[in-house]
């Protein structure tokens, strides 16, 4: 919950602290627009590449539940024979070369959301790269691919981008509309114009005056979706899902949006005595597991349930109490058919050739 606070503090500062703020955000503000100004420009050039590319990426700071839609475009890629791949960065991961995700790597070495989508979707290669432009080359390298599915590239303006997703968090939004460290945004709101989707997650209807903001901003259409729980897995063990392990537990994440899970427990009907809260991508040690598991036993839970992303940094060494990830599905309210006809319009002609 520690990033949830600082957020409020930074959009809500002490008096004292307010010019500073406003300052560090002009400043921050400034070099993201000259960076973009120097892509319009051609000073910097955006590099293409020879299949379509879809970025899906956020405005604010945090998660916005961007992993989930990941996922849902590449399934649906699938469904339709079409053959994706993902281009991420791995943040947190050890080494800084280009490889592509290999089912007996550690999530050391290539992050733990790549691990996890490599996971999710076998088959679908994920390749990780500080420049998805390599990462992709890399891919084809390899065999085909029909789409790239660029995973939190709304920032990245080194890619040529065929469509761009942008995700909005329906409990928080815009925030107060300024930018970090003054708010919650990356960049100016203004740069909604550049969307060629906005995908409000976490609702629970369809905010018609929402929508309407949104419009005074950007031409996008904007889409609905919700989070639901779906079936537990056993973390480590290999277990199928559809487990309905005994309760109560002890629930843990090291996430972006606590909170969140939270909630998604809770939709679940499960018996969650706490939830401890670690700082996102929190590298699981020994001495945490230790102290997880003892403090589970101190309240009577009869097993801990986490994250799937956590569950990927999760070391084991909890034997006598089981660990289980609780699996989130995305669900469209509105726009989902929109938005499969959007993507497949990228289809007009099978293939391009690099520009």
């Amino acid at each position: 919950l520690g990033k949830r606070r600082i957020e409020k503090v930074l959009t809500h500062p002490p008096r004292f602290l307010a010019p500073l703020v406003f300052l560090l955000s002009l400043i921050l503000r400034s070099l993201s627009a000259a960076r973009r100004g120097f892509y319009r420009m051609g000073v910097l050039r955006r590099k293409p590449l020879p299949r379509p590319v879809v970025s899906i990426g956020n405005l604010t700071l945090g998660g916005g539940g961007k992993t989930p839609l990941v996922v849902w475009l590449a399934r649906t890629a699938l469904d339709q024979g079409k053959k994706p791949a993902i281009l991420t960065r791995g943040y947190g991961r050890k080494g800084k070369g280009t490889l592509i995700v290999e089912p007996s790597m550690n999530w050391r070495e290539a992050g733990d959301e790549p691990s996890l989508l490599s996971g999710a979707l076998p088959g679908v290669p994920v390749a990780v790269s500080r420049d998805r432009n390599r990462g992709g080359w890399e891919v084809l390298g390899r065999g085909d691919v029909d789409l790239f599915i660029l995973d939190d590239g709304f920032s990245n303006q080194a890619l040529k981008k065929d469509l761009e997703i942008v995700v909005v968090d329906d409990r928080r939004r815009f925030g107060n509309g300024r930018v970090f460290p003054g708010g919650i945004l990356r960049e100016p709101l203004k740069r909604l114009k550049d969307a060629g989707v906005v995908v409000v997650t976490k609702a629970n209807s369809v905010d018609g005056s929402f929508r309407e903001r949104v419009g005074k901003v950007s031409d996008a259409p904007v889409f609905w979706a919700d989070f639901k729980p779906g079936p537990l897995v056993r973390v480590g063990g290999g277990g199928k899902p559809g487990l309905s392990p005994e309760g109560p537990f002890l629930g843990f994440c090291g996430i972006a949006d606590p909170e969140g899970f939270r909630l998604s427990l809770k939709r679940a009907g499960m018996e969650v005595l706490e939830l401890l809260a670690f700082l996102d991508h929190h590298p699981y040690t020994f001495s945490d597991v230790a102290l997880i598991r003892d403090h589970a036993v101190r309240l009577g839970a009869k097993a801990l349930v986490t994250t799937e992303k956590d569950g990927v940094r999760w070391p084991g060494g909890n034997e006598g109490l089981p660990c289980f990830a609780l699996t989130i599905e995305i669900v469209f309210l509105e726009g989902e058919e929109e938005l499969k006809k959007t993507l497949f319009g990228l289809f007009p002609d099978g293939e391009r050739e690099a520009q």
